[in-house]
């Protein structure tokens, strides 16, 4: 299908009120108090399940699957500072749309993408899962867990650690990541090579 635009898919909906809701959303993630009771076991259960089958996917560097997790108007956004800055006005390690996430697979695919030759091999680890409504939305939902992940490439271990932030949507296909924030401790620091995915 021919719309006119050079690249597919369209990065249209990355506009000012995106950023703005992306705001918000990082604030919300960083609150102190929070209520989560309008969460139920069985959505519970089915947002664990999303966020361990997303890292086991990750892990298993299963590219194709793990974007098929996300939502068509998504978002994963590594930043560089504590507490999260606006990333229309700071630098961020990553910042990227679902075409730019395209592109990445698409890279690591090709066999050239030199800084992860060999690649990492890597074991995530998720703890202190919380989840809540987003505001005014019943289809929608917030969640923040912490995370440690194991890095081994060319005989060096190392250890990331941090939290994400993940918003949630119900779509016409099923439950889908709108938004992935990863937070590391250490996110003001010079960092070595983390050209995987977090």
């Amino acid at each position: 299908m021919n719309t006119g635009f050079r690249h597919q898919p369209q990065s249209l909906y990355v506009d000012a009120a995106f950023y703005d809701w992306l705001v918000d959303v990082s604030a919300d993630w960083n609150a102190s108090v929070r209520n989560c009771d309008k969460v139920d076991d069985v959505l519970q259960r089915e947002i664990l399940h999303l966020l361990a089958t997303e890292s086991r996917l990750l892990d298993q560097q299963a590219f194709a699957p793990w974007l098929d997790l996300f939502a068509a108007e998504c978002a994963y956004w590594t930043p560089s500072a504590r507490p999260t800055p606006d990333p229309r006005t700071a630098i961020t390690q990553e910042f990227h749309d679902r075409r730019r996430l395209m592109d990445r697979i698409a890279r690591l695919g090709t066999g050239f993408a030199y800084s992860q030759i060999p690649p990492s091999r890597t074991a995530r680890l998720l703890s202190g899962l919380e989840i809540w409504a987003s505001p005014g939305r019943d289809d929608e939902w917030r969640a923040r867990a912490n995370f440690l992940l194991a890095d081994s490439r060319q005989g060096r271990n190392r250890l990331l650690a941090g939290w994400n932030g993940f918003v949630l949507r119900k779509t016409g296909d099923g439950l889908r990541i709108v938004v992935k924030q990863i937070n590391l401790i250490d996110c003001d620091s010079p960092q070595g090579n983390n050209s995987f995915f977090l």
